[in-house]
């Protein structure tokens, strides 16, 4: 699942009816695919392993969801900006792998197991 923990409070510059902040995990969504950064810390990996763009994030939802039942959808991305590039990973299938640039840095993003 995407979020993690909910607390109560008003979110900067959102609109009155909305008292929950989410603490997104750094995620994109591609297709029915969940691919996550991290856990715990992410994987930067060099330009040299980046392929093909394989797709592109259509909304951020960071900032911009306050609902906590909210389901990621094809193009959703946690902190991405839209537009942003998801490249394939040399060597690797995209249904395991992923990458994206994000502050900076080209971070690998791991496909979660599917579930039911």
């Amino acid at each position: 699942m995407a979020a993690l923990v909910m607390a109560a409070c008003q979110i900067p510059g959102s609109p009155g009816s909305c008292n929950l902040q989410i603490d997104w995990v750094d995620f994109v969504q591609v297709g029915s695919t969940q691919y996550v950064a991290g856990p715990e810390s992410p994987t930067v990996i060099p330009e040299s392993d980046l392929g093909p763009v394989f797709a592109h994030v259509k909304f951020k939802v960071s900032g911009n969801v306050c609902d906590p039942n909210y389901k990621p959808k094809d193009g959703d991305a946690a902190f991405l900006d839209p537009g942003t590039a998801i490249y394939e990973v040399r060597g690797r299938p995209p249904t395991e792998v992923l990458a994206a640039r994000r502050n900076g840095q080209i971070l690998r993003y791991a496909a979660m197991p599917q579930t039911n």
